[in-house]
Parts: C-alpha cells; sequence; structure tokens
C-alpha cells in the first residue's frame, strides 16, 4: 500500500473462475471513500468474466465506501441482479460472470480487511 498524501492505493490479488484476478483500488484520503479502481485478469471468460477489466463495470466503484455509518466496516457488495441504486457499499455483477464477480468481491474483501486499522487509524 502507498500513501502519498493525496490518494491511497491499495494492490488487491484473488481468484476467479478460470485463474487470478488482480488490481488496485484507490482511496480518498478520509480512507473510506473509494475514488477509482482498476481490475486486471489472466484467464476470465471473454464477454463475460472478463469484463472485471472494462471501464463500464470499473467506474461504478467510484465514490462508494468501505464503512458504514457506525463506522463498521463493510467492504463492496457485487451484485448478482443489479446493485440497489444509491447503495454506496454495492455495485451490479457482472451478467453471466458470476463467480468471477463474487471472486472480485471476496478480493475486495480480503484485501481490503487486511488494512482495516490503518484505514480507522487517525492522524495518518
Amino acid at each position: 500500500m502507498k500513501d502519498d498524501g493525496r490518494k491511497i492505493i491499495v494492490p488487491l490479488h484473488g481468484k476467479g473462475l478460470w485463474g487470478p484476478i488482480y488490481g488496485y483500488l484507490a482511496m480518498e484520503q478520509d480512507r473510506k471513500t473509494i475514488y477509482g479502481v482498476n481490475f486486471g485478469h489472466d484467464k476470465e471468460t471473454p464477454g463475460l468474466g472478463a469484463e472485471i477489466s472494462e471501464s463500464w463495470f470499473q467506474e461504478p466503484f467510484a465514490g462508494k465506501t468501505i464503512f458504514d455509518e457506525t463506522g463498521r466496516f463493510t467492504s463492496i457488495e457485487v451484485e448478482r441482479g443489479g446493485a440497489e441504486p444509491g447503495d454506496p457499499h454495492a455495485v451490479d455483477a457482472i451478467s453471466g460472470g458470476t463467480i468471477t464477480s463474487k471472486g472480485l468481491e471476496a478480493m475486495l474483501y480480503d484485501c481490503l480487511l487486511s488494512y482495516e486499522s490503518y484505514f480507522k487509524k487517525e492522524g495518518n
């Protein structure tokens, strides 16, 4: 993780349907709001799980938050059938790419959870 005083960049790694998925997540200075994401893969199915690397899938992550209003870590849910409009902790899953979508959700949870104490620490 790199904290450059402007954005916090978190490396991500996980498992998709056919192999590794990975990426980076940039956090705002408030350490709870996502600035943006970039995901990649090696072997996901073209037109399905491979869509995680497309901007239309990545853009909705911007502005989502990883803590609820009480300060509890929530991460981001990737919702099959679509996230509720206005849900600050969820994005739409990829139609036909359920296993990759759930792998990405698990990747976010696991990788971000390992930085939870840093994100909550005052004065960073």
